[in-house]
């Protein structure tokens, strides 16, 4: 099954009358971002998508859109989330390197930690925000049934 078929065959399944998208370009894009920031259904608002901190529902509680549409759907959020923390983590180290005296010890202690930690933490939000890429990217529109 080609991506449009399968595409449609979600619409269908969804709640398409509870999605709450502005139209305007500019303010799809900052209502959209902001629902991934607070971890929100990018397609309708609702909050609780996550079970857990980490843990994504497979579909929205309220318009019932399935957030995982394919095998490696979010393989993208995992390197956006990778590429952002490492250089947020870099640029966050070599502050401190500059404007601080911390022993080279501790800048390494400090460097592992936010290596480790940022990535964790900014696991879900990625995931979030790339389904709001997704969004974005490819609106969906109301399919005919059929």
């Amino acid at each position: 099954m080609g991506y449009d078929q399968s595409r449609a065959s979600w619409i269908r399944a969804a709640r398409v009358d509870l999605w709450d998208l502005p139209t305007g370009a500019w303010r799809r894009l900052v209502t959209l971002l902001g629902r991934a920031f607070g971890r929100r259904c990018p397609y309708c608002g609702e909050a609780g998508v996550f079970t857990s901190f980490w843990t994504l529902r497979e579909r929205c509680p309220r318009c019932g859109v399935p957030f995982e549409r394919e095998e490696g759907y979010f393989l993208g959020a995992y390197a956006v989330n990778l590429i952002a923390a490492e250089f947020l983590g870099f640029g966050f180290v070599l502050a401190l390197l500059i404007r601080t005296d911390l022993t080279t010890l501790w800048l390494q202690i400090i460097a592992v930690g936010v290596a480790v930690g940022l990535p964790l933490l900014g696991y879900p939000y990625a995931r979030s925000l790339w389904m709001t890429i997704d969004l974005m990217i490819h609106r969906p529109e109301r399919q005919p049934d059929g």
